[in-house]
């Protein structure tokens, strides 16, 4: 069967295999377990072929976990836009840092002053 393409449905199958026994397991399951499984169970495809297998359940998990974040995103932006308006100002100033935070102002901050730091200790030697 080798040269031979599968139907995506087969393929779909494999994946899903690969994603349980990966992500839904309370074992470590490795990329070598994952090759020695697919020779045992199908023995019909290419090392190659299993890898991509195995790179497309981890691609399906990346999906999974972006969904599951990005459902979250929109009422943490609620959350935040009333805390800026509280009228306890500390309150109010810690949503301005997790704001930064989050737009990742403040690691260019960071950044921004790690090199400010590293130009005046040149200057003061």
């Amino acid at each position: 069967m080798a040269g031979k393409k599968l139907p995506h449905s087969v393929v779909d199958e494999r994946v899903n295999k690969c994603y349980d026994l990966r992500y839904k397991t309370n074992e470590t399951f490795t990329h070598v377990n994952w090759i020695a499984y697919c020779h045992e169970n199908y023995g019909d495809k290419s090392e190659q072929q299993y890898t991509d297998y195995w790179m497309k359940a981890s691609n399906l998990y990346k999906e999974y976990w972006r969904e599951k974040l990005d459902s979250h995103i929109n009422p943490a932006v609620d959350r935040m836009i009333e805390l800026l308006a509280s009228d306890d100002e500390k309150v109010a100033q810690k949503a301005v840092e997790q704001i930064m935070k989050y737009s990742g102002n403040e690691i260019q901050k960071i950044d921004l002053d790690a090199r400010v730091n590293v130009i005046d200790v040149r200057f003061s030697e």
